[in-house]
């Protein structure tokens, strides 16, 4: 909207999807500026007229001038903090998960009805270029009607470690599981390719399969850097492994220099012996569901992969598409095969950027009806997620 003033927010929790959204400002300061940040550790940078909290509570109840809300707290958190933004007159980007469970989905849902103000979830993957394409191409029939697609959602066995095993998501009490954590993306996507048609059937099976107590190698200590070389060296998880010696995951701290990631091996949790984490998360899952008119999807999360990535692969009545986050692979029953490589630049193909483009223009176009629509899209991936986690826990097929 031209020569509309930036939409103002305050970020809660300055994590790395904190930090990642707050630097839209930076590139965009017409159109997006930070005036708040609330965090009880991160260090927070120093800016004329930003106000910092140590408790999100306090930002909430500080009346500071803000239009919006960014929600990028742990997990648990996310129920109390979105519906106290919202009754307090703001707009919402929320980091998904909504919820940690569907009950409090639901009572988000009810707060943002009540409010009519904006819950945009952090879905950056349908903002993504190469997810937009890959959707048009699917959306344009060249591969005729759909009829089952497998999509692998490869996690990687460095990140799988960090995230599930040491991290935040490994004890699913504390906040969710790893499905309901990472691959509601995943649920987003399928639910953004299946057009509107609705779930009738899910099964899932799942376990905590090898970062157990009992599959620790003989002679290893509570953390890497009491553990004998020689067991270090032959394990893939070793800490020094992952953050030392390769940088791939160092982004995930706000100091990446040496000196912190060796200080942080030696002191946090992201330093333990990966058998010795009192983690329950499960490290792979797989989730069958069937749609109406008998289209069939599985999706399959892994923890053990070299490479961090998602593969698509699309089955129709005149072709197949096979998509793998660097190409489209399209290939016709008719014709020649072809290769699209969408244009990507920036973390999650560019994602990050578009999500914080999309909120600006929802919170400018200020359309409650639009709002209500925006939420109950986002919540149908979160039922089949929790679906899925019950079909798990329960061994029994659900019918929805």
């Amino acid at each position: 909207m031209s020569g509309a003033r930036p939409v103002k927010a305050v970020v809660l929790g300055y994590g790395i999807r904190g930090r990642t959204y707050s630097a839209y400002a930076a590139t965009h300061p017409d159109d997006f500026q930070v005036v708040g940040v609330a965090d009880p550790v991160a260090e927070i940078p120093e800016h004329e007229g930003l106000r910092t909290w140590k408790k999100w509570e306090d930002a909430l109840d500080s009346g500071v001038e803000a239009d919006a809300v960014v929600i990028s707290l742990p997990d648990r958190l996310h129920r109390d903090a979105c519906i106290k933004a919202l009754e307090k007159g703001y707009h919402v980007l929320l980091e998904k998960p909504i919820g940690c469970t569907w009950k409090e989905c639901e009572e988000i849902r009810d707060a943002q009805k009540r409010t009519r103000k904006l819950v945009l979830t952090g879905y950056v993957l349908r903002y993504a270029p190469f997810y937009k394409k890959l959707r048009e191409v699917i959306a344009s029939g060249v591969i005729g009607d759909l009829t089952s697609v497998h999509h692998l959602a490869a996690i990687s066995y460095g990140k799988a470690a960090h995230a599930y095993c040491r991290g935040n998501w490994s004890v699913e009490a504390k906040g969710t599981g790893m499905l309901v954590n990472k691959c509601t993306h995943d649920f987003d996507l399928i639910e953004w390719w299946t057009k509107g048609r609705r779930c009738v059937k899910v099964s899932s099976f799942g376990s905590l399969f090898h970062w157990r107590p009992e599959n620790r190698p003989a002679g290893a200590a509570d953390r890497c850097k009491d553990c004998p070389a020689a067991v270090r060296a032959e394990c893939p998880f070793d800490a020094y492994k992952i953050y030392y010696e390769r940088t791939d995951l160092r982004y995930h701290f706000a100091d990446e220099s040496d000196a912190a990631i060796l200080k942080m091996i030696e002191t946090s949790p992201y330093g333990r012996c990966v058998y010795a984490c009192g983690n329950d998360s499960v490290d792979h899952q797989t989730v069958l569901m069937e749609y109406e008119g008998g289209l069939t999807f599985c999706l399959e999360m892994e923890s053990y992969t070299q490479q961090r990535t998602r593969v698509t692969h699309f089955y129709g009545t005149r072709g197949e598409v096979v998509a793998d986050e660097k190409s489209i692979q399209i290939m016709p029953f008719i014709g020649d095969s072809t290769t699209i490589i969408p244009a990507q630049n920036g973390h999650h193909g560019g994602g990050d950027r578009e999500i914080m483009t999309e909120f600006v223009k929802l919170v400018r176009d200020a359309s409650p009806e639009r709002y209500s629509k925006v939420l109950d899209a986002a919540l149908e991936s979160h039922k089949i997620a929790f679906l899925a986690e019950e079909s798990r826990r329960t061994g029994k097929t659900i019918f929805v």
